[in-house]
């Protein structure tokens, strides 16, 4: 996507800000800016997600669902950086 919004002529974060999901750092951090991201905790969701799957295996299957916490990975693409004056 900011590939192709460069290629528009559009400037990131000044015209538009961008902004992903995963927060896969070699992707997040190497992109032209660096990309802000929602990161989900995607390794605590596989831990939840094997104790249910091990748990359900033992006959203790569990219902409904459970929220887990993901958070906001601000970096230069959704934040203009500071002007300095001189």
């Amino acid at each position: 996507m900011a590939e192709a919004l460069r290629e528009l002529g559009r400037r990131i974060p000044d015209d538009i800000a961008l902004v992903g999901y995963d927060n896969w750092d070699v992707f997040a951090t190497t992109s032209r800016p660096p990309l802000t991201t929602v990161d989900m905790g995607l390794k605590e969701l596989g831990r939840v997600a094997a104790r249910r799957l091990l748990a359900a295996i033992e006959s203790n299957p569990s219902h409904g669902l459970e929220l887990l916490p993901c958070h906001l990975v601000i970096r230069e693409s959704s934040a203009v950086a500071q002007v300095t004056s001189a």
